[in-house]
């Protein structure tokens, strides 16, 4: 899908309307100018766009209507175009006398049309929207979020929003967004600290939801002009996390000597070793590794490395998560062994992650309930804190925002490798000088 074609350096939307769509929408073709020259953002656009027709020829085949533009959608766009924000009629009534004054003279100078008439005096009732058809929505006005991600991806990026939408409609109904008030949110935020004493849930469970539904009724909010206070709506409802809920890290000895010996990494393929060598040793998370493509795992330069960089349909997690690390130690013996990837896992993180965490669960590896694979990226997180890597260096390899204001380009390959060796040095490893039986 792109519908996008090229005329004298300025892109434009193309698309034909489908045949089956005839009998509710005549028009043959739908073209418009994307108002850009670039081709990126022209793709961009274009994927948002063809998102609004699909579903507004949706809306058609359900009712039963013909081609015409939505009520009161259409009247909002016309309201910008005369630079007036939309507001309903009981709107205008309630508002400053200045600003109905100023509409009614806009309204004069178009000659009474009825179509800015209805625009400029919100003549068009504002849609009811329901908290489930508010997610729908949401789908629609975020595409772009899921341009880059594959469709396991796409799936894991829904999924706890939908969560959060069904969590909020069980606490205090499927309410149209327009007349959730901040009650209903106090409700919310008292129903999820039950939750959290009762059946011992973590606090960012709860955190999470609020900012999806927040995300959720702002977005359909902001697109629709709806004007809900969202701020005031949503206002302090973080709740402060426990640390003692967070995952835990592993001790150094206790990674070198215990988690990565040979015998407890028995049983495991060389894929599934090279993954836990590269987040022990590296902080590289699995979803990184499993999208890693042969040309990105680059072993015969004088710096060996992995270069994370986002794909079409293999998104990173941040915008930050773009960088290069230099390979060191066990994970360059292990990636040399698996130079094409981890091709037993692209795209499935879960599943790996599940294979080896059994695998340490069943081998009794985790000191508490607070210790999961992923505490290994927090424990590469101490050692660099251990040889005081700068902040900027810490940041680049981790693949973090940089706290500060960043200027220049990072932290140069030489000079994570000089870190990476200073760090290795604290696990007993000097660049390649391994033990080669512990990666057999």
């Amino acid at each position: 899908m792109q519908y996008v074609i090229n005329l004298d350096g300025r892109y434009y939307f193309s698309r034909r309307v489908p045949s089956e769509l005839i009998e509710f929408d005549k028009r043959k073709k739908i073209r418009f100018a994307l108002r850009t020259d670039s081709k990126r953002e022209a793709l961009r656009l274009a994927a948002i766009k063809n998102a609004e027709l699909e579903s507004y020829w949706h809306q058609l085949v359900q009712t039963g209507k013909k081609h015409c533009h939505d009520l009161y959608e259409a009247a909002v766009k016309r309201a910008s175009l005369w630079g007036t924000q939309y507001q309903t009629n009981q709107e205008l009534a309630d508002g400053p006398i200045l600003e109905l004054l100023r509409r009614l003279q806009q309204v004069d100078k178009q000659n009474d049309n009825p179509h800015h008439v209805e625009a400029l005096l919100g003549g068009a009732p504002k849609p009811v929207i329901k908290l489930d058809d508010a997610l729908k929505k949401y789908w629609e006005y975020s595409r772009e979020k899921t341009l880059d991600k594959s469709p396991n991806q796409v799936r894991k990026w829904k999924n706890p929003r939908k969560l959060a939408i069904r969590h909020f409609i069980g606490c205090v109904g499927n309410k149209p967004i327009t007349e959730l008030t901040r009650d209903d949110l106090l409700k919310f935020k008292d129903w999820w600290i039950a939750r959290i004493e009762e059946e011992h849930y973590a606090i960012n469970s709860a955190n999470k939801d609020f900012i999806h539904v927040k995300s959720v009724v702002s977005t359909v909010n902001k697109n629709l002009k709806l004007g809900i206070d969202t701020s005031h709506l949503f206002m302090e409802l973080i709740l402060e996390d426990d640390d003692q809920r967070q995952r835990r890290s592993f001790e150094t000895d206790y990674i070198l000597n215990k988690l990565l010996s040979p015998a407890n990494l028995e049983g495991l393929t060389d894929q599934e070793k090279c993954a836990v060598y590269g987040i022990a040793e590296l902080g590289v998370g699995l979803t990184e590794q499993v999208n890693l493509d042969p040309c990105n795992i680059i072993l015969d330069d004088p710096i060996p490395r992995l270069v994370f960089i986002p794909k079409k349909q293999k998104g990173l997690k941040t915008k930050y998560r773009r960088r290069e690390i230099p390979l060191i130690g066990f994970a360059l013996e292990a990636y040399r062994k698996c130079p094409n990837g981890l091709t037993a896992y692209t795209d499935a993180p879960d599943r790996l992650s599940s294979v080896v965490g059994k695998h340490f669960r069943d081998k009794g590896l985790y000191p508490t309930d607070q210790h999961t694979l992923y505490s290994l990226r927090h424990s590469f997180q101490d050692r660099l804190l251990e040889v005081n890597a700068p902040d900027r260096v810490q940041a680049d390899l981790m693949g973090h925002k940089f706290s500060r204001e960043a200027y220049g380009k990072g932290a140069t390959l030489e000079k994570k490798m000089e870190w990476l060796k200073k760090y290795n040095s604290n696990l007993n490893l000097v660049g390649n000088m391994i033990d080669e039986k512990r990666i057999q």
